[in-house]
């Protein structure tokens, strides 16, 4: 994910640093989450109380997540359901880790898998970070994403010093080989490139580092090369903001169309999915689906998270549940079944609108509107 400003208006939001950060933001207030008393219900009760609140985006404060499991919901229809954004220094709270253990069935590194932390110098690989989350997801019976063979940040100097086609082709083939060949049969799928169109579209590929040294083709030869290194992974684009803005939509269609029909081996598309004040046209998450499934790909939905103005009293919530659950609901009846969200608690979450809450937990994991609304869209497929 780069971390720009998204304005579905069509406005540009205060700039953000053109290298974004590695670590996202940190606590914006501490306490522990509320629990609430529903021991005296039976079961199913429970479950049923539940599913109510969860139907009318009921406050927070009237149920306890912990009788309903995002995760157990999804296995039910052999969907993923999924956190992105999960950096390994979160695993050491307890709670962190045993609200991402209980609610999702996949995860996905936050930066560490990018160029700059996996081999910081040539030839120098450090996987500390990475094999901890592997083992973590293999403990609780987790996919692994992949996230991030090469993106427009976070690469070394020792890279970007590199000019030559010919040695950047031969330093991206042991890269590539190195890490996919680790994690062969531990990580699902992988997000070759991310983020290849600039923010808003309309100008075509960003003119990143490998863009400019291997020129205006150099997607073609990554999946090439990824494919190479790991003939049976799934290879994906990663890409933002196409169900807001119909030109870049159209660009993504054309550069994906191309690369098939050329017989280039990608496997499928990942929408971002970062909502940003408002919602997408209703159906234009499913057009986009059904254009990529005709080319015979698949789609998953791999960052999504919500950004609204706040509101007092959190007012904004209501809306955002109703966002996450329209779209999680059109997600699953256009045929999408890999789903992840970026991050699960405000705890833990970046956003460039200033004091939004993007995520359906709240900073003391105190589950919000928006985990009842994709709980129930869940439970309709």
């Amino acid at each position: 994910m780069r971390k720009h400003p998204l304005a579905p208006n069509g406005a540009r939001a205060p700039s953000t640093p053109s290298t974004p950060p590695v670590h996202r933001r940190r606590r914006t207030r501490s306490g522990t989450p509320r629990r609430h008393g529903l021991r005296g219900i039976g079961a199913f009760a429970t479950a049923t109380a539940l599913a109510l609140a969860a139907t009318a985006f009921a406050p927070a404060a009237s149920a306890d997540a912990t009788v309903l499991s995002l995760r157990e919901r999804a296995a039910r229809s052999g969907i993923l359901i999924g956190s992105g954004a999960i950096n390994p220094a979160y695993l050491d709270e307890p709670r962190f880790a045993k609200v991402l253990a209980q609610q999702f069935n996949s995860l996905s590194p936050e930066n560490e898998l990018k160029w700059s932390f996996t081999q910081p110098q040539q030839g120098v690989f450090d996987f500390t970070k990475l094999d901890r989350l592997v083992a973590f997801a293999k403990r609780h019976r987790m996919a692994v994403k992949g996230h991030g063979l090469i993106s427009g940040c976070c690469n070394p100097a020792w890279l970007e010093q590199i000019q030559d086609p010919d040695r950047l082709r031969a330093a991206m083939t042991t890269h590539f080989k190195t890490i996919m060949t680790r994690y062969a049969g531990k990580m699902d799928r992988w997000d070759v490139a991310t983020e290849v169109l600039s923010t808003f579209g309309g100008t075509g590929l960003d003119q990143n580092y490998f863009y400019r040294v291997l020129g205006p083709d150099y997607l073609a030869e990554t999946f090439r090369i990824a494919h190479a290194a790991n003939p049976n992974a799934k290879l994906f684009l990663n890409e933002s903001l196409v169900e807001y803005y119909p030109a870049k939509r159209q660009e993504l269609y054309d550069l994906v169309a191309d690369l098939v029909r050329r017989g280039v081996p990608i496997s499928g598309v990942g929408l971002e999915m970062h909502e940003t004040h408002s919602a997408p046209e209703a159906g234009v998450l499913t057009d986009i689906v059904k254009s990529y499934k005709a080319l015979g790909l698949e789609v998953a939905i791999t960052e999504m998270d919500v950004h609204l103005t706040p509101l007092p009293d959190h007012a904004e919530y209501k809306q955002q549940g109703e966002i996450y659950g329209r779209l999680v609901d059109e997600a699953l009846r256009a045929g999408v079944r890999d789903i992840s969200f970026w991050g699960f608690t405000d705890k833990h979450a970046y956003t460039w609108v200033p004091g939004a809450k993007p995520l359906m937990f709240d900073d003391r994991y105190v589950p919000k509107p928006a985990f009842f609304a994709t709980w129930s869209a869940l439970a309709r497929h």
